[in-house]
């Protein structure tokens, strides 16, 4: 009769078993499966868009030559077709992205955040495609002054950079992790800034800071205060991001509380915070309190990487240490601001590198984590 009993209950088990190896595979099947349409679709998009710019190229080009920068340019055109084309191929491509089993949590997120989610993706690829558009036309302007080109040249031209930018945000929006978010926020960043450094007037601005350019009106401002608010929703969007990776990753770890992934959530919404205070609030309307948002956010981050031993204290002491040599490259470069060594703007961009680059790596090993363990558990359940 035990002998029975027991031979059931293993026939049981090695059902379970069966059952947890089909699932597995089948989830990597599936991933498989969506990677490759996802690649498909990218093409087709891509086909599509180019076909737009060629209707908009002939459109408005038709029998004439077309200046590179100049009005109703190549550039101009160039600008609209790459934010109007990343726009709608990186939402439907986001939309898309919760029939992939590693991306399955969308499914169960509000419709309402979901809105708002795919609106950041879109909106802050828009923004850096356009911007990067911006920069390389603004550039061969540069290069060959008042160049013109013939309407067959304008058109693809018009078209290549349509069918580029819909292939490209198409991939990557139907793939987004937090480490690329991190990348995205650099790249809206980098990019912003960058713009509006070329469109100032003043000539001076560098001597104060970064801050001064989302006052001085006209595009400069626009462009700023506008990259501050794409900052601050891709930030949010991370914030979603890692919360959901270390909830996967409690599953395993019994040090990541709820309470702890919760606090890691509210140090990045409080970030983003503080990027949308800096825009609303420009140097110009009131300098202290566009101060207190700028502050902010360099206490909110400095706190977290002081007290990250104690918030996560399932990391490994390399990215602990890291943490340490951050804030302390932090205080080292604000001590060389304080004796007149750097300007504020400079002392801006070392602390940008290091933040950016230790973010990188913090949501890397979030990820590297996570899959261990999820492995790990999937291995002894095998067993």
């Amino acid at each position: 009769m035990a002998r029975g009993a027991w031979t059931q209950e293993a026939r049981l088990e090695a059902a379970a078993v069966r059952v947890e190896k089909q699932l597995h595979r089948d989830g990597v099947v599936e991933a498989r499966r969506f990677a490759v349409r996802t690649e498909a679709r990218a093409i087709v998009v891509a086909a599509l868009a180019f076909g737009i710019g060629l209707a908009a190229g002939a459109l408005g080009f038709w029998g004439r030559a077309a200046h590179v920068w100049e009005g109703a340019s190549v550039g101009a055109a160039g600008i609209v077709v790459a934010a109007s084309v990343t726009l709608a191929a990186a939402s439907v491509s986001y939309r898309l992205a919760a029939r992939d089993p590693r991306q399955a949590w969308l499914k169960g997120v509000t419709r309402a955040r979901r809105a708002w989610m795919t609106a950041a993706v879109g909106v802050s690829l828009a923004a850096v495609f356009g911007m990067v558009q911006w920069m390389l036309f603004h550039a061969a302007s540069m290069i060959w002054p008042g160049a013109a080109v013939d309407t067959l040249t304008a058109t693809m031209i018009v078209a290549f950079v349509a069918g580029g930018c819909g292939y490209t945000a198409f991939a990557v929006a139907a793939h987004v992790t937090a480490t690329r978010l991190v990348l995205l926020l650099f790249a809206v960043v980098a990019t912003g800034f960058t713009v509006s450094v070329a469109t100032t007037q003043d000539d001076e601005w560098y001597r104060l800071n970064f801050s001064e350019l989302g006052g001085r009106g006209g595009i400069t401002s626009a462009v700023f205060n506008a990259t501050l608010i794409i900052a601050g929703g891709v930030t949010a969007l991370l914030a979603m991001y890692l919360l959901t990776s270390l909830q996967a990753w409690a599953r395993t770890e019994s040090r990541v509380t709820p309470t702890r992934a919760v606090i890691v959530y509210f140090v990045f919404l409080a970030l983003a915070a503080c990027f949308l205070g800096a825009a609303l609030v420009p140097v110009t309307f009131s300098q202290v309190g566009h101060n207190i948002f700028a502050i902010g956010m360099a206490i909110v981050f400095g706190a977290f990487l002081l007290g990250l031993r104690w918030v996560l204290p399932c990391l490994r002491w390399p990215m602990i240490a890291l943490a340490y040599a951050v804030a302390a490259g932090i205080f080292f470069s604000a001590s060389l601001f304080w004796i007149g060594y750097y300007t504020l703007a400079t002392h801006e961009m070392v602390c940008a590198g290091l933040v950016v680059g230790w973010l990188l790596l913090f949501t890397r090993t979030l990820a590297t984590a996570e899959r261990a363990d999820s492995a790990a558990a999937e291995t002894d359940a095998a067993t």
